[in-house]
């Protein structure tokens, strides 16, 4: 059985350093991220996925605003909603508990847990989990995901919830 930290290493893609970059803003880019998590480029869907996952790479959020951000330029895009779909998920042993393992539609993995926890948020009139990611991104839990945790939900007096690493995160 690996340790939390082991599997956080394994799951964690490299991170960058957008704290320290200090890029001049070169305007509005024809970018747009639908409800659904697809890229498009002035209307056309990208379909090549090393490119969307190279641009998801330097993608990040500031106030109400999303940037694609490197060291020398920053360009705002649309997002309609979130950049990505939680679209998959497994449960990971480990000796501090059972985690829960998120898939995005990047194939790129994520640990539920206090830094990444899951957070009700509306989303067409209705409430629905999100996954909270790093320089303020988010994923949205896919319709099919929320039905299969609703399948294997606890309940309390709060409500349903799953749970990761001996926390609860409630689905409603």
């Amino acid at each position: 059985m690996q340790s939390l930290a082991e599997l956080e290493a394994a799951l964690q893609t490299p991170d960058k350093p957008f704290d320290q970059w200090q890029p001049q803003s070169c305007g509005q880019l024809p970018i747009t991220i639908d409800a659904q998590g697809r890229w498009f480029y002035a209307g056309s869907e990208i379909k090549r996925e090393a490119m969307v996952k190279l641009f998801a790479s330097v993608l990040c959020k500031e106030a109400d605003s999303y940037f694609l951000k490197t060291p020398v330029e920053k360009m705002a895009i649309t997002v309609d909603d979130v950049p990505f779909m939680i679209v998959d998920w497994r449960f990971e042993e480990t000796e501090q508990g059972r985690a829960l393992c998120c898939v995005d539609n990047l194939q790129r993995n994520w640990l539920v847990s206090e830094k990444q926890p899951l957070e009700l948020r509306e989303f067409a009139g209705v409430s629905v989990p999100y996954l909270q990611l790093a320089h303020g991104l988010a994923a949205r839990v896919s319709r099919k995901v929320y039905y299969q945790w609703a399948e294997i939900a606890c309940s309390d007096e709060q409500g349903y919830y799953i749970e990761s690493l001996a926390k609860r995160y409630y689905l409603a």
